[in-house]
């Protein structure tokens, strides 16, 4: 039902579209699961980052985690006084470091030489922990994998260990651990084996963090997930009194958010029949960079009508797939790709010239707002 009011909206075309009941949804599971375990909720701001939308998740969170100095700037912008700021990335900028450090709560180095050379400066502002390698790969693509072999994210045992031998890390001044070594995950007990290593690997250093940040990279279910969070929790807690802080990014936003596109010529090729749409691969990233083949909603298994689905760049690669419809397509007819409401809009880009789509807000009752819309002069000042 809701895939047609989309398809028949009046709206411009391509848009974003992301339904705010969804994410409610999304966002009760989580707060729900993260009420029953004890831990703090924040938003993984790198996912979606348009501000309406921000505007909208911020009553249901603790605060906003953040991987760079504009993230940084945007969450502070609109966190209210008792929501708190989390940072971590592999590359802090020494021209903005004192400014992340004077605007984040909780900052964790990723690496000993950025703990050497930046933790005086970050102290005196902020709480600082450090991005611990579990050395525990869960991500069968590597390209997605934070533990793949030489990765650039986090600190190793072998390494922690010669740290605090050498003198460069003192144990006493670690006030924090953070770990995220999943991706799309929705077996939360894979986070708890990951808590049971770090915890061995802090005991055996007698590191005792003020608090935990568990990262992200799982997808919340109804029921199960809140138990074993529970139980992760709890596990922390049997040795330490700290805080425990989840980061959930793509949980939230990932299955609200639809690009809605129009098929602006149809022709015929050997053995295909390709439809061209106003939209392209630049406003759905991963479709290329990672061969991901969307979920077109008013597509049908089943259907007699086949089109190959293509953008309107100029690169050849720019195709979504090949997919059936139970009706013929048309110049004019809309497409509808679904669950794509994260990481597609914020890495989305102009390549061509092409621009990129508007971006609407649905609400139930209130139907669709438009909360941004883009045009040459946006495109002027990239360049």
């Amino acid at each position: 039902m809701k895939d047609s009011i989309f398809l028949e909206a009046d709206v411009i075309t391509p848009c974003y579209v992301y339904d705010l009941a969804a994410v409610q949804a999304a966002l009760t599971r989580i707060v729900d699961s993260a009420a029953v375990a004890g831990c703090k909720f924040l938003y993984s701001i790198k996912s979606a980052s348009n501000v309406e939308l921000l505007k909208f998740i911020r009553p249901n969170i603790a605060g906003f985690s953040c991987s760079s100095l504009f993230e940084l700037k945007l969450a502070r912008e609109l966190a209210t006084e008792k929501q708190t700021l989390h940072i971590t990335t592999p590359g802090y900028r020494p021209d903005e470091f004192e400014q992340i450090a004077s605007l984040a709560d909780y900052l964790s180095f990723n690496s000993v030489a950025q703990w050497r050379r930046l933790a005086n400066t970050a102290n005196q502002h902020t709480s600082c922990g450090l991005r611990i390698n579990p050395e525990l790969s869960l991500v069968k693509d590597i390209r997605y994998d934070p533990c793949r072999e030489h990765s650039k994210l986090g600190i190793t045992a072998a390494q922690l260990q010669a740290a605090v031998v050498a003198g460069e890390l003192s144990t006493q001044d670690i006030h924090g651990i953070a770990v995220h070594n999943n991706c799309e995950a929705t077996d939360l007990n894979e986070l708890l084996l990951t808590v049971n290593k770090m915890l061995d690997l802090l005991s055996r250093h007698a590191i005792e963090p003020a608090w935990f940040n568990l990262g992200g990279g799982y997808l919340w279910q109804d029921g199960v997930n809140g138990e074993i969070l529970a139980r992760v929790c709890e596990a922390i807690r049997q040795r330490y009194q700290s805080d425990i802080f989840i980061e959930p990014g793509k949980a939230v936003v990932g299955h609200s958010g639809y690009l809605l596109a129009s098929v602006i010529d149809i022709f015929e090729r050997p053995g295909k029949t390709v439809a061209i749409l106003d939209t392209c691969i630049n406003h759905l990233p991963e479709v290329f960079e990672y061969q991901y083949q969307p979920v077109v909603a008013n597509s049908n298994q089943g259907g007699e009508f086949y089109y190959r689905l293509a953008g309107s760049s100029c690169l050849s690669g720019d195709l979504f797939g090949d997919y059936a419809f139970q009706e013929p397509l048309e110049i004019g007819s809309r497409v509808l790709f679904k669950n794509v409401g994260a990481y597609m809009q914020v890495k989305a880009n102009s390549f061509n010239g092409i621009n990129l789509p508007a971006t609407y807000l649905f609400d139930g009752q209130a139907g669709f707002e438009m909360i941004s819309k883009h045009n040459y002069d946006d495109f002027r000042r990239r360049l």
